[in-house]
């Protein structure tokens, strides 16, 4: 997997993660701007409450192309077996760290 493709595949998944949370919760991703009396708070533009960022730090690794023939994949890389044991094939894939934050806000 080139990196525009795995820029594009792991936008899309986190976009498409982000839609499905805030489709359970609309404090997830709400339209933000900045705050009046600190430019460095963020406020929803709606109610002016407070909006906090959570950020992820994720480890994943990548396939250039499944067994049926589809296309790429980025996929979290799971923690090792409970016997400590790493699968054979995460073990030889490259992995990849990709950071982002979900502004999200508390009502």
């Amino acid at each position: 997997m080139d990196l525009q493709d795995f820029v594009t595949t792991a936008l899309c998944q986190i976009s498409a993660g982000v839609a499905t949370a805030k489709n359970y919760d609309r404090c997830i991703a709400p339209r933000i701007g900045v705050g009046q009396d600190d430019l460095k708070i963020l406020r929803t533009l709606a109610d002016s409450d407070g909006v906090f960022l959570v950020e992820f730090d994720v480890a994943v690794t990548t396939s250039d192309a499944t067994k049926n023939g589809a296309a790429g994949s980025v996929a979290v890389l799971s923690p090792a077996s409970g016997k400590g044991q790493a699968k054979r094939s995460i073990e030889s894939s490259p992995i990849s760290r990709v950071k982002f934050s979900v502004p999200i806000n508390y009502k």
